[in-house]
């Protein structure tokens, strides 16, 4: 006879123990839809810009293009009217209005904080995303597992954004949103991935140490520990001293011991697979696509004084456009297997106003300064002439063949012997020397259409020149040899380049000129001020002729640049610059000073000749900032917006910026 002992007890919940492995996973999928989710709601609001750039979007797709069709568009009248348009239409709507004053808030940054304010607020929600994650509801310190769980879920988001070729750089974001501009999410991520990983790995190395547990004796706990160092070597290695530094080691550490880690991680749980195979299929993507973009080219390579290289691509055609960059390899000496990223510096040949000596199409147009190994390599093999090579080559050969003392006086005879003489032909050869190229890309490129605007500011430091005469070149080519066909209403630019020395201007004095000068013809109706300021004095001797520019020693603010920029009206010859004390270029009694009075004279004899002012603008048709180089550059243009958008500029139809800034 059974025996009814009634219901069996109820452990209360709050006693029960921690399923891990039932509820962990839930957590990963949360966290996984909460960035989702942040990430859909980015391109939701990128939609807008990236519909009206999306003809742009082709040219980074296709890649580059070698022995493109081209076809010499002939220079056309600019199309001077501008569409009137209402005091309405040229405030905008309330809700632009809105956008204007948000963005104003994103550009801003503070000193020493490599991040602005629009960048801070992404990181800070990834962040409660993943903190949220790891504490809420769980045992932390009985039970870490939650912790490594979640920074198993955050690996598809670190190789998602640091792919080169990811549907969000390619589809979704539209053009000119590369990795450059997506790589500190990239960083952010590894590292709260790699707090996850610390917090799994030390609550549970502290936990066996309170139980008086053995560590290293079990696979899984031995797998454990080897998966949590080989994180450590990665994020050590990827600080941004060591990166700077000893890029190279950085590099060839990346690439070997993420494998390493993925194979540990996988003998450590089983749970690790499904997080495995998103960042696999996301870095196969990437590496087919830069294989499938892949071009090998022949160019020149011409070494300048004071340490630039330029590279001519004229068989680069099309596939391209003007401020994008394109990661090089030099096929030259043992340097064949380092890439490195280079700005395009100048436009599409059917827009460009650059040509070649032979009055040909320029083609692609590469600058590389010697700030390292590989740029300084580049650089002595174009100032090496070929027969130096060949002679080396042929001491090299006999120094191995040969033997005795008399063969060893043959060799340093041929490693002595003088220059050969150069001829008359050889003197009508093009400078520099030819080598084969591997070009990969193109990427990034300017986020904004440069003839949307009335008014455009170009502020480069150093290097930034690259992107910046690119942008240039477009932005004058389209107003002037295609006539304003695409409806540009740019009337105003200022051009401004912050350099060390004055030899450097010679670098682009060629390419300054052409752009000037058809910028400077009565009818282009563009008033093009450009302004090159130098912090030493060297050679002022050497400042070139060209028209509409100034060269002075001072290094003046975004803010101020911008501020003068910002008023409707500019008086003929007036300083674009604002008041920056004496000017150099106009005062001295240099050879500078000669030959920056007279390029402004120039524009004054043309207007004289029946030209119109091309400072004259409707006030409201909008302003356009792009700023290239080095980070504090970034910071202080970003800035210079924010507060005009904020003042004058709502007044001028609204501040917009472009930044381009490539850090490793």
């Amino acid at each position: 006879m059974s025996v009814d002992h009634g219901a069996p007890p109820i452990i209360p919940t709050d006693l029960l123990p921690y399923e891990s492995y039932t509820e962990d996973p839930k957590w990963q999928i949360r966290f996984t839809a909460m960035w989702c989710a942040a990430l859909g709601l980015g391109i939701l609001l990128a939609a807008p810009r990236a519909f009206r750039l999306q003809n742009l979007q082709q040219t980074a797709l296709l890649g580059v293009r070698v022995r493109g069709e081209y076809e010499e568009v002939p220079t056309q009248e600019p199309d001077t009217k501008l569409e009137p348009k209402t005091l309405e239409e040229e405030k905008g709507s309330p809700l632009k209005t809105m956008g204007r004053l948000l963005d104003s808030i994103r550009l801003w940054s503070l000193p020493g904080i490599p991040l602005n304010v629009g960048q801070m607020v992404v990181v800070a929600g990834y962040a409660v995303f993943a903190l949220v994650c790891i504490i809420l509801q769980v045992p932390l310190m009985e039970n870490p597992n939650r912790a490594g769980f979640i920074a198993l879920a955050q690996l598809p988001p670190v190789f998602l954004f640091a792919s080169k070729n990811s549907p969000l750089t390619a589809l979704l974001l539209g053009p000119g949103v590369d990795y450059t501009k997506l790589n500190y999410i990239h960083r952010w991520a590894g590292r709260f991935l790699f707090l996850g990983a610390m917090v799994h790995g030390a609550l549970w190395i502290n936990n066996h140490v309170i139980f008086d547990l053995p560590i290293l004796t079990q696979q899984k706990e031995s797998s454990g520990v080897a998966a949590l160092a080989t994180l450590c070597i990665i994020v050590l290695t990827s600080v941004a001293p060591v990166r700077r530094w000893c890029y190279s080691a950085f590099l060839v550490i990346h690439f070997l011991t993420f494998p390493a880690f993925f194979v540990t991680i996988c003998y450590h749980t089983i749970y690790a697979t499904p997080w495995i195979f998103p960042p696999i299929a996301f870095y196969a993507a990437d590496v087919f696509l830069r294989v499938v973009r892949w071009r090998v080219v022949v160019g020149r390579v011409e070494g300048k004084d004071g340490g630039m290289s330029l590279i001519h691509i004229p068989l680069a055609r099309t596939g391209w456009r003007a401020g994008q960059h394109v990661q090089m390899r030099a096929l030259i000496g043992g340097r064949a297997w380092e890439a490195h990223p280079l700005s395009v510096c100048c436009a599409d040949p059917a827009v460009s106003c650059l040509r070649a000596p032979d009055g040909g199409p320029i083609g692609m147009l590469l600058a590389a300064r010697v700030c390292g190994d590989w740029s300084r390599a580049l650089h002595e093999f174009s100032r090496t002439p070929v027969d130096a090579d060949v002679d080396t080559a042929d001491a090299e050969a006999d120094l191995e063949a040969g033997e005795g003392e008399g063969h060893n006086e043959i060799v340093h005879e041929k490693r002595e012997a003088p220059a050969p003489i150069r001829t008359e032909d050889d003197e009508d050869e093009l400078p520099g020397r030819e080598a084969h190229l591997m070009l990969e890309g193109p990427y990034g490129g300017p986020t904004l259409r440069v003839g949307d605007f009335e008014r455009v500011l170009l502020f480069a430091g150093g290097s930034g020149v690259t992107f910046t005469l690119g942008v240039l070149d477009e932005l004058v080519g389209r107003c002037v040899r295609l006539g304003r066909r695409d409806g540009e209403k740019t009337r105003r630019v200022v051009w401004c380049w912050c350099v060390r020395s004055f030899g450097a201007i010679s670098w682009f004095a060629p390419h300054l000129l052409q752009i000037a000068t058809l910028a400077a013809r009565p009818e282009a109706q563009l008033d093009l001020r450009i302004r090159i300021f130098v912090t030493c004095l060297c050679d002022p001797t050497a400042v070139p002729r060209i028209p509409g520019c100034t060269v002075t020693e001072a290094r003046p603010s975004v803010g101020q640049v911008l501020d003068r920029l910002l008023d409707p009206v500019a008086a003929p010859g007036a300083d674009c610059c604002g008041d920056l004390g004496p000017i150099k270029g106009r005062d001295s009694t240099s050879g500078a000073s000669s030959a920056s009075a007279s390029t402004d004279e120039l524009r004054d004899a043309d207007l004289e000749k029946g030209g119109q002012e091309p400072g004259e603008v409707s006030g409201r048709g909008g302003v356009a900032v792009f700023a290239a180089g080095p980070g504090s550059l970034i910071r202080e243009a970003g800035n210079a917006v924010a507060l005009a958008n904020l003042g004058k500029g709502r007044a001028a139809g609204g501040v917009a910026f472009n930044a381009e800034v490539f850090t490793i």
